[in-house]
């Protein structure tokens, strides 16, 4: 989200190998514009419930207070990342524990890296029209009628909220369609097929999902994201320079209904 001034992949290596027996070196060390250096290790669990061992945990707590640096977990679930810190775990039967719905309530994604949640205005989205040159064929199956039309793309557009023809938008705006689920609608008339990609009225988005969104339409398909030449680049997205920005500029241009900042 662009707050990160700071991410460095903590190296592994410990020496001498008893070290190990105390100290445990988180994944990484950030620098947010408003806070740290913090350590955070990362962690990526499909279950409902995020488990340490109280023997591991100590060994990460250990490492942060010879540094003197806070610990956080950042933890996906589900491709849902959230980012809180270790103090939330509970102490279980054996090991210390915390439920995804906890972690979302103790979230600090969006206090420290500026994630946000957004939602597409309903009707807003991608507009095809074809125009009708020639009919190929007509099947008649009971009460149903299917044709055949040879026809030419006379019109292509995007709509904002409520289905109203978009004038001059952003094209950073209209890159964020693609984060977004559409909905597939199509009418017709004697001369023309309209044939529309929209937004519906349920859905809400996160700004670090809509990244890898942004990132996986780009790729030829069936390739995947390789993260460690990504976040390499200037720009980790290509056809966006600022999310925050397009956010704003969406709303504005009625692209967006709602952004919720935590």
């Amino acid at each position: 989200m662009g707050k990160a001034l700071l991410v460095h992949k903590l190296d592994q290596q410990q020496v001498p190998l008893k070290s190990r027996d105390t100290y445990q070196v988180p994944d990484v060390l950030v620098q947010f514009e408003n806070a740290g250096p913090l350590l955070i290790e990362v962690k990526s669990k499909a279950k409902q419930t995020l488990s340490f061992k109280p023997d591991y945990l100590q060994r990460l707590y250990a490492y942060a207070e010879l540094v003197n640096m806070p610990l956080l977990i950042a933890w996906r679930y589900h491709g849902i990342w959230v980012l809180f810190e270790a103090r939330h775990f509970k102490k279980a039967h054996k090991n210390f524990n915390i439920r995804f719905s906890d972690a979302m309530r103790e979230n600090l994604l969006g206090v420290l890296a500026g994630d946000v949640s957004y939602k597409i205005a309903p009707g807003a989205g991608i507009r095809f029209r074809f125009k009708k040159e020639e009919l190929l064929t007509v099947e008649k199956d009971g009460g149903t009628v299917t044709e055949e039309w040879r026809m030419r793309i006379d019109d292509v557009g995007f709509t904002i909220e409520g289905g109203e023809v978009a004038e001059d938008l952003d094209p950073e705006v209209s890159t964020l369609f693609t984060t977004w689920d559409l909905e597939e609608r199509q009418s017709h008339s004697d001369t023309h097929v309209e044939l529309q990609f929209v937004a519906g009225n349920d859905g809400m988005m996160f700004g670090h999902m809509a990244l890898t969104h942004l990132l996986n339409w780009t790729l030829p398909q069936g390739r995947t994201i390789n993260w460690r030449h990504a976040i390499r680049r200037d720009a980790v997205v290509s056809n966006m320079t600022n999310f925050g920005q397009a956010l704003e500029r969406a709303l504005e241009q009625k692209v967006v209904r709602t952004i919720l900042h935590q």
